[in-house]
């Protein structure tokens, strides 16, 4: 379980963390103001007035990437700041194994809410931390563990050819930390296999 967290001064840098990590006051036992870590809003001590903080909302990805397509559409966010592999990273094998691992864990979980699909079409988008110029498709390796992770979690029983189209790479806005969204269309039975083999 994870906690939506921002600054308290300016409602900036929105960002996941463990429930654990929440501590029940924004003091600390002595009574002094913790200097670190998060307290929850509906729990602020006695004798300091609430202050009600408005959190902006994180910016929602606009872009209708199947535009003019049919298909039920699925939109399938990675958790910000994960470590992404790079086709062009020379890593140790374990240590790649690690990353691929976590990527793919990080898919399976984000995806609970998405029903089983017979065959998608998928878009990756990376979403860069700046306005950089990058080649997209170098991140091909990241967009790889999170399908496995789809797969994983039951909404494709394969990421053959005749099941997935794609994955597509492509590159998003900019947002804090960077991160990767799979954009999932369902290829129905109007549309056919034959789309997938062309």
């Amino acid at each position: 379980m994870r906690a939506l967290v921002a600054d308290a001064a300016t409602g900036a840098r929105q960002r996941l963390i463990l429930v654990s990590s929440v501590h029940a006051t924004a003091f600390t036992a002595s009574g002094s103001k913790r200097r670190s870590g998060y307290a929850p809003e509906d729990a602020p001590a006695a004798d300091m007035p609430a202050v009600a903080v408005q959190l902006p909302q994180p910016a929602a990805d606009m872009t209708d990437w199947f535009e003019g397509m049919p298909g039920r559409r699925f939109r399938v966010a990675m958790p910000p700041r994960l470590l992404l592999l790079n086709s062009n990273q020379r890593l140790h094998h374990h240590r790649r194994a690690d990353i691929t691992r976590v990527l793919r864990r990080a898919a399976w979980a984000a995806s609970r809410d998405v029903p089983r699909l017979e065959r998608a079409h998928i878009i990756g988008v990376l979403h860069p931390e700046d306005r950089q110029r990058r080649d997209p498709a170098n991140w091909y390796p990241s967009f790889k563990a999170c399908v496995d992770g789809l797969v994983d979690q039951g909404v494709l029983d394969d990421d053959d050819h005749t099941r997935v189209l794609g994955p597509d790479m492509r590159l998003g806005h900019v947002v804090s930390g960077s991160r990767l969204v799979l954009h999932i269309r369902e290829i129905g039975e109007a549309e056919g296999p034959s789309e997938l083999r062309k």
